[in-house]
């Protein structure tokens, strides 16, 4: 049984995934304190020492380097380095508010599923405590609520799996990142764009940096602007979204390449419009988390429930009858 428990927490990567969302936000908080701190220098007048560089440099990925390398480049041409460290630090900001937002409407959820993990031991020791003769079979009641407690932990992590899903728009766990490294992949083709670089060079160095950091989007979004990707198939809205925004913007590429007009306003548009489309749909998730959290309730639940309280009736009706042998019944 204990084995069984075990292996349940170590496959489902549930747990890991919750504890991960704090240390994301922490990330995060890092990100905007230490932008800021160069933001405010430079608003000031005070040009960032080697240390301000250095720990944007070390930032978590993919900020560290997409701040670093954006701005450097920046810097060699001799652009303007506000508009891309207000951008970057508002798409941090952001992010952690929107991590704060789907872990406090994810809270029923996880609410349900510490209940169900205490539903078993409390009923277990009620009916224990009530119901004559379970204490001369102490050892069998003992068993069968183990085996109980079993599949009531698997009720309660696909409720966390659920809040999990819905937390992320519903996107698995390998395609997480994508989130974060399509809106920064923008931001960077933005910086190299407003550097004086050709739309589709700065292309090309984009899908570089993306693939390094998630390999399947860079080849989704393509590697040149001529070039139309082959057709991926994608699993839920929230992929499917992330991958038409790359598209957007490479079109938005061709057409300022064609017409000879700058694209800057409609890659933000691009961006601005990925951002609002996939708030909409995890906020969609999060009011079907409620709905979805049933199905555990009714298969693992309530059987597990159901099961202990037939299964106590059955052993004091047996030892009613005299026919009950605990010697008999083995682990």
């Amino acid at each position: 049984m204990l084995r069984g428990l075990k292996f349940i927490f170590e496959k489902n990567q549930v747990l890991d995934s919750f504890l991960g969302v704090r240390r994301s936000r922490q990330d995060l908080a890092r990100v905007v304190v230490v932008l800021r701190e160069i933001e405010d220098r430079l608003v000031s007048g005070v040009v960032p020492d080697r240390q301000c560089w250095d720990r944007l440099k070390g930032l978590q990925r993919p900020w560290g380097r997409l701040a670093s390398e954006s701005l450097s480049e920046l810097k060699e041409s001799g652009g303007a380095l506000l508009p891309t460290l207000q951008r970057l630090r508002g798409l941090a900001e952001e992010q952690s508010v929107a991590l704060e937002d789907a872990q406090a409407k994810t809270a029923q959820a996880i609410a349900q599923s510490l209940v169900c993990a205490l539903l078993v031991p409390l009923v277990g020791c009620a009916l224990y405590v009530v119901l004559p003769g379970l204490q001369e079979k102490a050892k069998v009641w003992f068993g069968a609520c183990l085996v109980a407690l079993l599949f009531m932990t698997q009720g309660m992590m696909w409720m966390l799996r659920v809040a999990e899903l819905a937390r992320w728009g519903g996107l698995p766990l390998a395609h997480r990142p994508w989130i974060l490294n399509a809106y920064c992949a923008g931001e960077r083709f933005l910086a190299l764009v407003r550097l004086g670089l050709p739309a589709d060079l700065a292309w090309i160095k984009t899908t570089r940096f993306l693939e390094s950091e998630t390999p399947d989007l860079a080849k989704a979004w393509g590697g040149t602007v001529w070039v139309q990707p082959g057709d991926r198939c994608v699993n839920g809205r929230s992929e499917a979204l992330l991958v038409a925004a790359g598209h957007s913007i490479r079109s938005a590429a061709q057409a300022s390449l064609v017409e000879g007009r700058p694209c800057l306003d409609r890659i933000e548009v691009v961006l601005r419009t990925l951002r609002a489309n996939l708030r909409s749909q995890i906020d969609r998730e999060l009011s079907l988390a409620g709905t979805r959290a049933l199905a555990p309730l009714f298969l693992c639940v309530a059987p597990s429930i159901l099961g202990l309280l037939f299964f106590a009736l059955w052993m004091i009706g047996l030892a009613a009858m005299g026919d009950l042998n605990v010697g008999q019944i083995s682990f």
